[in-house]
């Protein structure tokens, strides 16, 4: 829109320059031609007038020195014509006369003084003519002429022209100077709201715009814009509070059912097997109640971020799950890194590294590797390839594609996923084929992907080479920090 504004303005000035300079330029020409006529007709007349025989039946009266004299000193040519057209005196002899002074001398003899071209203009390079009747007792009885060079008169009016330009490029370079800052003056009201709208995106719902300033028009924009961003954010709260509420109600129930069932189990050992059934239902319904109320938390809690040293997280996160991996048969390693610090916030990284790695393991199938690697990325953005799903706020974070991130693979080499299953693992309560009968509430991914989302980060799945699932975590590096 800014550009838009400068073309509609500066296409305005340039439009009201041609409309001022243009007859500015052609009254420049016409002066300039109207003091030169003036002049040449004086010459001519007093040429004229020295011509005059004493009577209409006499000669002319000889000039020849006169115009001689007057042609050394102007480079004017001047021409005596009798009535019957024959030219009695000539600073050129020898030379002939163009059909344009021939014109003009015949409506000299017919009385009337002529000149031409009425206009000069700075291309034009013919000669000024201007001829005189010679008149005695009334009667015509020849002419004089003056065939003046323009080029003086060209060149003064190419001067003024020059000018005129050079003042016509002046004013459209201060006007240009003049309408940057204008234009963000008047454009400073749409650029609020688009800060406001990009803030909202990237989850500060509280952010609002300033409805005081700029035209009506924007300043009711603004108060419509305040008032569903206030909406939006009603709404997301209560549902937000919602599901924290129902999930918080759910857990006690839950809770009381499962002790009792815990006593049925021991009063009735016969029906024990239907019982355990009962109670792994009552846990998947407490985990799930778990994953909500997680989810709800980790959309509404204010975040704090800090400086954490990811190297050291994901290799105190490896030992821990050792075990674990090695009890389902799956190696579990760590490359990359030793040490990369990163923006954070206190235990998000532990979460969603718990989450990743329990997931890889659970998933990954027995004699199978799952690789945790930290790297340092450069500030370019690498090609996203296909069949890969990636969340994340608009534009990665502030500053963060001008600092660099550390990046976390979580990377197994199981069977993997199709395309169209890792497009959806980070939806709520989305489960893959053939996984509705393991323990889990679908949650987790989701929760990892908010979680680093909220942090300025970006959460990517993709299919690994050549089978398996990496899962990659980008959190920002510090300020001051350079990625290489």
């Amino acid at each position: 829109m800014r550009k838009r504004l400068v073309v509609i303005f500066l296409s305005c000035i340039v439009l009201t320059l041609f409309c001022l300079e243009i007859p500015a330029a052609m009254m420049t020409a016409q002066t300039d031609t109207q003091t030169m006529v003036l002049d040449r007709q004086s010459d001519t007349e007093r040429f004229a007038h020295l011509a005059q025989p004493a009577s209409a039946t006499r000669p002319m009266t000889d000039i020849t020195a006169d115009l001689d004299r007057y042609q050394l000193l102007y480079g004017v040519r001047a021409v005596l014509v009798s009535r019957e057209n024959r030219i009695e005196a000539d600073t050129r002899r020898g030379t002939g006369l163009g059909d344009d002074v021939r014109d003009d001398i015949e409506t000299a003899l017919s009385g009337e003084r002529a000149s031409s071209p009425q206009l000069i203009w700075p291309w034009d390079v013919s000669s000024l003519v201007v001829a005189v009747p010679i008149v005695v007792d009334g009667e015509t009885v020849g002419a004089a002429a003056t065939i003046s060079p323009t080029g003086h008169a060209r060149m003064e009016t190419l001067s003024w022209w020059t000018l005129l330009l050079m003042g016509g490029l002046v004013l459209l370079g201060l006007a240009r100077l003049v309408m940057e800052p204008m234009v963000r003056w008047i454009l400073r009201p749409v650029s609020q709201l688009d800060q406001a709208a990009n803030a909202i995106t990237a989850g500060e719902l509280t952010r609002r715009t300033d409805a005081s300033t700029g035209p009506p028009e924007l300043r009711n924009l603004a108060t419509s814009f305040n008032t569903m961003a206030k909406t939006i954010e009603l709404l997301i709260d209560k549902q937000r509070a919602f599901i924290s509420y129902t999930s918080h109600q759910l857990r006690t129930p839950l809770a009381v059912l499962r002790l009792q069932l815990e006593g049925l189990c021991e009063e009735y050992s016969s029906r024990e097997a239907r019982l355990v059934e009962t109670l792994e239902e009552v846990d998947r319904l407490t985990g799930i109640c778990d994953g909500l109320l997680a989810l709800g938390r980790a959309e509404s809690d204010t975040v704090t971020t800090c400086v954490e040293d990811v190297g050291a997280i994901a290799t105190e996160r490896v030992l821990t799950w050792e075990a674990v991996a090695a009890r389902r048969c799956v190696r579990l390693r760590r490359t990359g890194e030793p040490s990369a610090r990163a923006v954070s916030s206190s235990g998000m990284l532990i979460h969603v590294l718990d989450a990743l790695i329990e997931n890889a393991i659970k998933f990954c199938g027995h004699g199978t590797t799952v690789t945790v690697r930290v790297d340092l990325e450069p500030t370019a953005e690498p090609a996203d390839p296909g069949g890969s799903v990636e969340r994340g706020p608009c534009g990665g974070g502030a500053g963060a594609g001008e600092r660099g991130w550390v990046v976390i693979r979580v990377t197994d080499d199981g069977e993997g996923m199709p395309p169209e299953a890792i497009t959806r693992a980070t939806d709520p309560f989305w489960r893959g084929p053939g996984s509705e009968s393991r323990p889990g509430s679908g949650l987790g991914l989701a929760i990892c992907a908010t979680l680093v989302s909220r942090m300025g980060g970006r959460f990517e799945l993709r299919g690994a080479e050549p089978s398996g699932v990496d899962a990659r975590v980008r959190l920002p590096l510090p300020s001051g920090d350079a990625s290489s």
